[in-house]
């Protein structure tokens, strides 16, 4: 099986500042994002990316490139969470009419998800499942294909 990198994403702006109230968060001058609050409760997102926005309401561009129906895709995250493996991504797919038509939990180690043909756009959630911190550096998307 080959994997294609179709983007590296970064932190970027925060978008939820509902989900830092008690939160300590530092960026580093590399782009690493430090983020420690040990009373934060699971289910809580802690950073969205966006493949298609608004940008008179967010005032911000899309972080996600557009991908292609029908094909697999894989996250590859460069994040540090204490204790391990317990944070998740979410990858939620809308219709062009920003209607939710499904969302996919993706555990460690394996963050794989095909995309449906019958979307529009998608997002990417980073979600807390009982971290009390978190060392962002960045999470690669790959395109994955082929069986050897």
């Amino acid at each position: 099986m080959s994997a294609a990198e179709v983007a590296t994403v970064r932190w970027g702006n925060h978008n939820s500042p509902a989900s830092l109230y008690g939160s300590a968060l530092t960026f580093d001058a590399s782009g690493e994002v430090h983020l420690v609050n040990r009373l934060m409760p699971s289910g809580t997102t802690l950073q969205e990316w966006y493949s298609f926005t608004d940008y008179q309401s967010v005032r911000d561009t899309p972080a996600l490139p557009l991908l292609h129906h029908g094909k697999s895709y894989r996250i590859e995250p460069r994040v540090v969470a204490v204790p391990q493996d317990t944070l998740v991504f979410e990858v939620r797919f809308f219709d062009r009419f920003g209607g939710l038509l499904t969302a996919q939990l993706l555990y460690p180690p394996d963050y794989s998800f095909d995309y449906p043909p019958e979307v529009h756009h998608y997002s990417i959630r980073l979600v807390n499942a009982g971290c009390d911190e978190v060392r962002f550096t960045s999470l690669t998307l790959l395109e994955v294909s082929g069986n050897g």
